[in-house]
Parts: C-alpha cells; structure tokens; sequence
C-alpha cells in the first residue's frame, strides 16, 4: 500500500483548523473531507506524475502521469454523492505481491505557484475497516516559487499476517487510506483512496504488473524471496524512511507496447 494523490491543480481557504497532531490521533477513515477541495489554491501546488516501484529490483507496480492516459488499475470514485470531492477519492487495483514487499519506494513529482512552500508535509493513514494498519509521516522542506520537485519517499513496510492479506483480499476496497498535505500547520489538501488487491497465479512465469511494466523493472526474485522472509519473521522494524531530492521534470514519454 502506499501513497495516493488526484493528479491536477489543488485549489480557497481553509473552512476549520486541522493540524497535523490531529490527523496523527485518527484511528478511522474520516467521514468526509477536512479541508475543501480549494484549500491549497494560494500555493498553486500541481501534481504531475506518480510511481511505485519495488525498492530492492526498482520493479515499477504502478505508474500515472497527468498528460499521459490514465491507467485501468486507478479510477474515480464516482460511486458516492461528493460532488466535486470525487475526484479526491481514488479507487486503485494492486497485486497481493504489493502486500508482501517490506519496502516500497514512491516518487512524486509536482509543480509549485508562485509562492513559496516553507515546510511541505505528508501524513498518511491506511486502515483495514476501522483498524489502523499503518501510518507515515514524511516532510518535503522547503520548495522555492516556481518549482518543479521530485519527493521520492521509502516506505518500510510492516508484515502482515496472512491472514490479514487474506481479509484485504477477500474484501475488495475496504482497505482505505486518507492522505493529509500540510504546509507548516496549513492542511492544503486531503485525498482518499481505497484498494482492491488482486491474487497472483504463482504458476505464471510473470505477475499481472510485470505483464504491463515490464520495461520498466523486473524483480519477482525479490517478492518471491520477501514472501519467504515474511513467513518467517514478524518483528521488522515498523518504522518510514524518507530519502528526498529536488529535479526538474522530464518531458512526459508513453508507449502503448510498454505501458499497456
């Protein structure tokens, strides 16, 4: 599991104060949405591609860049009366392998208006049901006025029982997530996401996303061998290291062979 975002412009001011001590006590998925879709129009704040890879084999499980088609595995969430808000509510499909992998690395690449960001912030909560699965805190700094970054982020991830895998696949979506933006104290955005994990046939010589990534990283060698290692251990370290860097976008390239 991992971080979401609604790729385009986040833009009025926040209606109520939410602070990141607050959202860090949920132990739910919120109700509706803590700031509103205008929150973060002062900071002109876009988002321009996202991805998942596998951090070990650099395997990419999933990929969405906002002038590129959209991918089947990622849809709006249409199925509630939200209004504008749908577009902030993701419906996403990963492989079970995404489950089992201890660490995920994301890279996140967004453009900034004309204002500076002083301390640019990430929360995220993912909840089985009402239970808290896990969180992440991880903090960008500081982005200069008119700048394109890229926020790569490590996610170490805790093992799951199986379970638990189980339920979360048996139960398609009610695996969830809340992401809060903040810069300094500011909540500039709230996204949602919930999440359907497909099985694998372990028989196959490649995975559901290998089939549609497969230019971009392999590294089934490296699931295999976390499925083995999760079995045998259940005390890793339940901690998120963060690894930032600035750069400028590349232009956007798509290939229907390759990405689809």
């Amino acid at each position: 599991q991992t971080c979401h975002l609604v790729l385009g412009v986040a833009t009025s001011k926040n209606r109520m104060k939410v602070t990141p001590e607050h959202v860090l006590q949920l132990k739910k998925p919120t109700e509706g949405f803590l700031c509103p879709l205008s929150a973060g129009e002062d900071y002109g704040i876009e988002f321009l591609s996202f991805i998942i890879s596998d951090y070990e084999s650099k395997s990419t499980l999933f990929e969405v860049r906002k002038d590129c088609p959209q991918p089947d595995d990622m849809v709006v969430d249409f199925s509630s009366s939200l209004g504008e808000d749908s577009i902030r509510k993701i419906k996403y499909t990963f492989s079970e392998d995404v489950l089992r992998l201890p660490l995920i690395s994301t890279s996140l690449t967004f453009k900034v208006g004309q204002k500076a960001l002083p301390n640019f912030r990430m929360i995220e909560r993912h909840y089985l049901g009402t239970k808290l699965v896990k969180s992440y805190d991880f903090t960008f700094g500081f982005c200069i006025p008119g700048s394109t970054n890229t926020w790569d982020a490590v996610y170490d991830v805790p093992p799951l029982e199986e379970s638990t895998i189980d339920d979360m696949i048996k139960h398609p979506y009610e695996t969830q997530s809340d992401s809060f933006y903040f810069v300094g104290d500011q909540l500039v955005m709230h996204n949602k996401a919930s999440y359907r994990y497909l099985r694998e046939d372990y028989a196959q010589s490649k995975r559901t996303y290998e089939c549609k990534y497969e230019a971009k990283g392999r590294g089934m060698e490296r699931i295999t061998q976390a499925m083995s290692e999760a079995k045998c251990s259940s005390d890793l370290d339940f901690h998120a290291d963060t690894k930032l860097r600035a750069k400028e976008v590349s232009d956007c390239k798509w290939s229907k062979e390759t990405d689809y």
